[in-house]
C-alpha cells in the first residue's frame, strides 16, 4: 500500500518539478543573457578615456580608439555618448537592420544587440537625417533610457549627445522627443523635393512632448535615436538631435 503511494506521489510530483525546472530556466536564460551582454559592453569602455564632463576638443584628442575598435569589429562606425544618463556604447553599421538586433558588438547572438545606424543611411552621418536604433532593455541598458525623455525633467538634465566618429565629434542639441506610430512621417530618413526637410523638422519639432526652445534650421543634419516603448509594438520612441557642431571640419 505504501509503495502505490509513492508512485502516486511521484506521479504528481515528476510533472510539477518539471515545471518548476522549466520554469526556472525560462526565468533563468534571459538573466544570464543580459548579464553576459552587459558585461561586454562594460569591457568595451577600456577602448574610451572621457573627461568627466562631455567637453570634447581637437587639442583634447580622440577619446576613442577606433583602431581597436576595428581591430574587434570592421563595422564600427562611431560611438555614441549621453554622458549624464549613463549611455555609452560603440556604433556599428551592418550589411542589413537584423543582424545586429540580435547580435552584440562583438558579433555574440544576444537579445541585447547593438547600437547601429539604419542601413540605408551614410555611414558618416551625413545624411538629412540619420537613425541611430537601440533597444528598450528590461535592465536600463543600451537605449532603454530614451524613454526617460518623455518627462521634459530628463531634458533639462540632458538637453544634447556627441557621436565621435574617427575623423571628430559630433555634438547635436535635442530638439524633439515624441512616440511615434510605425509607417507615419516620423520615420523619414531620406527626402528627394526641396523643403521637403524643413518641413519635416518643423513636424517633428511640433510633435514633441514639450518645448526644447531649440529650433532646427534646414541647413542643419539630424540624428534620431530610436528604441522600443511601452505604448506598444508598433510605436517608437524619438529623440531628435539637430547638429550644432561638426568636429570633424
Amino acid at each position: 500500500m505504501e509503495k502505490k503511494k509513492s508512485k502516486a506521489f511521484l506521479i504528481v510530483l515528476l510533472p510539477v518539478l518539471g515545471v518548476f525546472i522549466f520554469s526556472l530556466v525560462k526565468i533563468g536564460m534571459p538573466m544570464l543573457e543580459y548579464y553576459q551582454g552587459e558585461q561586454e559592453y562594460e569591457k568595451l569602455q577600456d577602448y574610451v578615456s572621457f573627461s568627466q564632463t562631455e567637453e570634447a576638443s581637437k587639442e583634447a584628442g580622440m577619446p576613442v580608439d577606433f583602431d581597436a575598435l576595428k581591430g574587434v569589429n570592421p563595422d564600427t562606425i562611431g560611438w555614441i555618448r549621453l554622458d549624464s544618463m549613463e549611455i555609452s556604447y560603440p556604433i556599428v553599421q551592418g550589411e542589413d537592420n537584423d543582424y545586429y538586433l540580435k547580435h552584440t558588438f562583438q558579433k555574440e547572438e544576444n537579445p541585447c544587440g547593438s547600437i547601429f545606424v539604419e542601413i540605408e543611411n551614410a555611414p558618416d552621418f551625413s545624411d538629412e537625417n540619420t537613425f541611430v536604433y537601440g533597444h528598450n532593455m528590461k535592465n536600463k541598458s543600451m537605449f532603454a533610457k530614451l524613454n526617460w525623455f518623455q518627462e521634459e525633467d530628463t531634458y533639462r538634465d540632458s538637453p544634447g549627445f556627441l557621436i565621435y566618429t574617427p575623423e571628430g565629434v559630433l555634438r547635436y542639441e535635442i530638439y524633439s522627443c515624441h512616440v511615434a506610430k510605425l509607417g507615419s512621417e516620423a520615420f523619414h530618413y531620406q527626402f528627394e523635393e526641396a523643403g521637403e526637410y524643413a518641413e519635416w523638422q518643423a513636424k517633428m519639432k511640433a510633435d514633441s512632448l514639450y518645448d526644447t526652445k531649440v529650433t532646427p534650421e534646414p541647413s542643419q543634419k539630424t540624428v534620431t535615436l530610436m528604441t522600443c516603448t511601452a505604448a506598444g509594438s508598433n510605436y517608437r520612441c524619438l529623440v531628435h538631435g539637430v547638429l550644432t557642431e561638426d568636429g570633424r571640419e
